[in-house]
């Protein structure tokens, strides 16, 4: 059983929504952030990316970053960019494009429910990107972004969000610097944010898409501040505090799309290429591809590689598929990839902490790959995208996929749902 909440958005005015609202601050370098926020002063990015403001970071902490996101919220609010619901909503939040459209409810879901299990994860968490985020979190006294949650589809809860989308005008409606039309309704009727509630009791998991540290984050404060305000009373916290919760973007699994994350190792200059593709063709059928245009795979368990500037279809061979655990985990490609190849042919033992491996996902991935092929010495993977069964899968099993398995597309925009909890 799920719960979810209704809470007051701090959202921008209408005037300036297609001004705040940024790309989330982990799929851009700082350099980036910088250029956009120099052509934007309204960007969010401001706050959920504090390093982009900073002119030497030599020497910053976490804590400092955080303070300084804190600053810059505070200043968006005092120059009333934003403005705050006087009354606990829901929201719908759609996006769409030539390849994806979809549509998901933005509610609060409860720090209880992920400590139960009912909110279950796929990842492992990286300490120094979630200590980061917790320090955020805290000194913002808010949760800037919304995790993108994944729930199996419910008829019902269908037919509320359209009965919502014919019937009500949009609060925002517009396009994104990635392309893609974003449409914002607001739900305030107490009889359909009851319905909605009640129908998610129906609801017996949620899984994180996107947000694995925030929502990590998002409960290790929540426990801080129980543990602070608990202290010497002998009483548990009230449930009905604020920071017990944390806001998601719920979309049902059959409108969510994943894309495939691609590989690119550095090798060294005596790097044999001849045989490295000897040892790959004990493993694979390997085929050269004439035409030498990338290749991206069209199944499971197909690979795309380049080496030496040259194009390669890798199909695994079938006994050593049958030879793997059948545990679902063991047949993701990514764990075909890392454990037959990656770790002991080229000596990425853990892809988290390497610095010789970079990953590479979402619309421009193919163009970076053959950038890094002209210019390195390096060897390129083209993966099959993992699929939302796999990612439920997983979950359920309680294990954790490799690090960089799902590139979900459309990215959440960042500022448009703020979440202030003191």
């Amino acid at each position: 059983m799920a719960y979810i909440k209704p809470f007051k958005a701090l959202r921008p005015r209408d005037e300036l929504i297609s001004k705040v609202n940024s790309p989330p601050y982990d799929i851009l370098s700082q350099e980036e952030a910088k250029l956009i926020i120099k052509n934007n002063p309204y960007s969010f990015l401001k706050v959920v990316k504090p390093e982009a403001t900073i002119i030497e970071m030599r020497n910053v902490t976490n804590q400092q970053l955080a303070k300084r996101a804190a600053k810059k919220l505070q200043e968006m609010i005092r120059e009333e960019v934003f403005l705050k619901e006087e009354e606990e909503c829901f929201y719908l939040y759609s996006q769409n494009s030539n390849v994806y459209q979809r549509i998901g409810l933005v509610a609060c879901l409860s720090v209880e429910d992920y400590l139960r299990g009912v909110i279950k994860r796929h990842e492992n968490i990286n300490i120094e990107a979630y200590q980061q985020r917790v320090n955020h979190i805290k000194v913002t006294k808010a949760h800037t972004g919304c995790i993108l949650i994944i729930y199996k589809n419910n008829q019902h809860i269908d037919e509320l969000i359209n009965r919502t989308v014919v019937s009500k005008k949009p609060i925002y409606d517009f396009e994104s610097d990635d392309g893609i039309k974003n449409v914002c309704w607001k739900i305030d009727e107490k009889e359909i944010i009851t319905s909605l509630r009640e129908a998610f009791q129906y609801v017996s998991s949620l899984y994180i898409a996107d947000g694995h540290h925030r929502t990590a984050a998002a409960v290790e404060v929540a426990q801080i501040l129980k543990s602070k305000r608990n202290k010497g009373t002998g009483k548990e916290t009230n449930l009905d505090n604020e920071y017990m919760y944390f806001p998601a973007v719920l979309i049902p699994d059959n409108q969510i799309h994943i894309s495939a994350y691609h590989r690119v190792v550095r090798v060294s200059p005596d790097f044999n290429r001849d045989d490295f593709l000897k040892k790959l063709e004990e493993i694979f059928k390997v085929e050269k591809i004439s035409s030498n245009n990338p290749f991206l795979p069209t199944k499971r368990h197909e690979f795309g590689m380049n080496i030496s500037r040259q194009w390669y279809q890798l199909l695994l061979k079938e006994d050593l598929l049958n030879r793997r655990d059948r545990n679902i985990k063991e047949h993701l490609d990514v764990s075909i990839l890392q454990d037959l190849v990656l770790q002991p042919l080229l000596g990425i033992e853990n892809p988290q902490k390497s610095d010789r491996i970079e990953f590479f996902g979402g619309n421009e991935a193919i163009v970076e790959i053959e950038k890094k092929n002209k210019e390195e010495s390096v060897v390129a993977f083209t993966l099959f995208p993992t699929s939302t069964e796999e990612v439920i899968a997983v979950s359920e099993k309680q294990q954790v996929m490799p690090p960089k398995s799902t590139w979900f597309e459309p990215k959440l925009r960042s500022g448009i749902f703020i979440h202030l909890f003191d």
